[in-house]
Parts: C-alpha cells; structure tokens; sequence
C-alpha cells in the first residue's frame, strides 16, 4: 500500500501544476481530497470495531485500485477532483484497521517495539516510489506512474486476504484487566482529545509544505522531478527507516512525553533554518531532520493511545486521531498555498515552525496507562 501510495502522492502536485493548476489550485485540490478522508476516518474506525480490522483492509485495497487508472484518462486538472477523493476515501478505511490491528496483537510490554517495526512499512515505500516515480515520468511520462501504481494494489490484494482473524482472545488477561480500569470518563475523552489536537497540529506543519515543497524545489532550484522524486526517497523514506526502531528504544529510556516534547521543540527552528538555505543539496539534511524528528514521535503516541483505549474502541479511537491528522493536511494545503501567493514562497515554512510549537503545551495532557506490579 505504501509503494501505491507514496507512487502517486509524493509528486502529485507537480502533476496536477502540469494540468494548468496554479500553486493556490493544487493546494485546494489537496484539500478537498483531505477532506473527504477526514470526514470518514471516525466512521472508518467504527466500522472497523464492527466488522473486523481484515474485511475493512480488503475493502479500502479495493478502492484505492481504480483512481490511479482513471488518472490517465483526465486533461484538466479539475477532473481529478472525483477519483482524488475515492482515493482518499480508500486510505481513509485503511489507516485506522491497520493501526488498530496491530494493537490487537500486542500487548502493553511489547506494543512500542512492534510500532516501530511496523512504522518500517510506510518509509519503505517513501523510499522506493519517489525516485521511481520521478524516473517513469522522466522516462515515460505520467500514465506510466499511475499504471505501475494500479498494479501494485491489485497485489496489495493477496496479502490483505491472508491476514490471519483476530485471537478469540485478542489481549492477555492482565492486559485487559489494566484497560478494564481505564474509565470512559471526562478525564478519558479529555485525553482523547489531546491526542486529536495533537494530530491536527502536526497535520498543519507538515501539511502546509507537503504540497508545496515539490513546486518550491523545482521552482527555486531548476530541479527535475527525478530529483524532487530523489529527495523526497531519502528526505523522507529513508529517513524515517533510520528512526524508527531507535525511537522506540529512546522513548522507553526516557519516557514518552519527554521525548516526544524534545522532538517537537526542536522542529520549529528546523523549519526556519530552511528559509535560509541557498542550496539544493544543503537542504536535504535538513530536511531528514524535520521528518526524522517527526517520525520518532510516531511510534510513542500510537503506544500511549493504543495503551488508553479499551480493546473494542481501538478502532474509533484511532479514527478520532487519524481525523486530526487529516484535517491538518486538508486545512494546511490551503494555507501554504494562500501564503505562497500572498506573503511569498518562505511564508509556509514559518507558519509550520509556529503549528509545530503549539504542539508543545498539548503533550503534557497525553495521559499515560500506570503500570502494576
């Protein structure tokens, strides 16, 4: 799914640029599209705790199969509007079940490694599908992209089929009796609460230089869009790769909190130190640091939610943070493109170093599972 996804999404912008869309209209694009998956990832993760983590996998494998096809068949970039939000209907149904599966599998001692494996998944593709992407368009233009990604996901179907059914009993007895303790209280959904306003926030610093940062680096520097596709592969993919199995490992030392506070206090001046790099090649570490230090905080707050929520609400609650996240890229998009043709092209980048710091206050309000003897 990854390989899919990351195919298509990484360079999409310059594609729907190469459509007659300006910087504002991409960006609006993006956003309609994000909007459609925010507004189904709660339904998403109830649907998920109903019928089971595997049938909605299978389902949202389905849907993502067709818009990468039926991008070919479009000539303006205002006809991508209906097979976007498809598309994002389809990982919509997705990322909540495979989040919530995992959980299903593990128990409170074990769950941050295996996040940190399984986060692997994703950079592996945002490693691969950029630079692949970014050669098949050089090559072969963009139906050859879309093509390579609709094949992927019809393999994508072999593996969702074989995921095994859920354990009779899907958490040990001490791990249920430590969440049966969790009460669904003020305090719960307050808590809840702050990690869907943690997600938003977030969502808003990346989402406002997502879209833009394909268009920035081709505009500014005069690259191609196998270099763009290069430096998002190694800006982010193998970045992340890098980071995920050392966050976990560093988050268990010194407390989930405090480490992921120390990564978002570090991010802001990431972010404006890149306003002031005069070079293609100067602005790749900075970048794998900006997405290295988000992505350790990835495996910590996925732990600490999962820990939070009783067995037959991971699902929901994942939805509940996953649609933070979304609605930061669907707000995000729209105000980088908005800054970008008002203020200038540096502007985005200030605004996600001020989204990131007002991550800062949310963290202490993250509340932790206490462990027993």
């Amino acid at each position: 799914m990854s390989l899919g996804m990351n195919l298509t999404n990484s360079l999409w912008p310059l594609y729907v640029q190469s459509l007659g869309a300006t910087v504002l209209q991409v960006s609006f694009l993006i956003s309609i599209t994000g909007l459609a998956g925010t507004l189904l990832r709660i339904p998403s993760g109830v649907l998920s705790d109903l019928y089971g983590r595997r049938k909605i996998i299978v389902v949202s494998i389905v849907l993502a199969i067709s818009p990468p096809l039926l991008y070919t068949f479009t000539g303006h970039w205002e006809q991508l509007i209906p097979w976007g939000i498809v598309y994002a209907i389809a990982f919509a149904l997705y990322m909540p079940s495979r989040m919530a599966i995992v959980a299903d599998y593990t128990s409170v001692e074990t769950r941050i490694r295996v996040f940190s494996i399984m986060n692997l998944a994703f950079p592996l593709g945002s490693l691969i599908s950029p630079t692949l992407g970014g050669v098949l368009e050089s090559e072969y233009g963009w139906n050859a992209v879309f093509y390579v990604a609709t094949v992927l996901y019809i393999f994508c179907l072999v593996p969702g089929l074989l995921l095994p059914k859920p354990p009779r009993q899907e958490v040990n007895e001490r791990v249920e009796n430590q969440v049966a303790r969790v009460r669904l209280d003020f305090a719960f959904f307050r808590s809840l609460f702050a990690f869907f306003l943690l997600n938003f926030f977030t969502g808003l610093g990346m989402g406002t230089v997502s879209a833009i940062t394909p268009i920035y680096l081709t505009e500014r520097f005069h690259v191609s869009t196998a270099e763009v596709g290069l430096f998002i592969s190694v800006g982010f993919g193998l970045t992340t790769i890098l980071t995920q199995i050392p966050a976990g490992v560093l988050a268990e030392k010194v407390g989930r909190k405090r480490f992921i506070t120390a990564c978002f206090a570090v991010i802001p001046v990431l972010f404006v130190l890149w306003t002031t790099v005069q070079s293609f090649v100067l602005l790749l570490p900075l970048q794998m640091a900006i997405n290295g230090l988000w992505s350790m905080t990835w495996p910590s707050s996925l732990t600490l939610l999962m820990d939070r929520v009783p067995v037959t609400r991971r699902g929901v609650s994942s939805g509940i943070t996953q649609a933070g996240i979304m609605l930061g890229f669907t707000v995000g998009p729209i105000i980088g493109g908005y800054l970008w043709e008002t203020l200038g092209t540096l502007f985005p980048y200030y605004a996600s170093a001020i989204f990131f710091a007002l991550c800062l206050p949310i963290v202490p309000f993250l509340k932790e599972l206490k462990k027993t003897m």
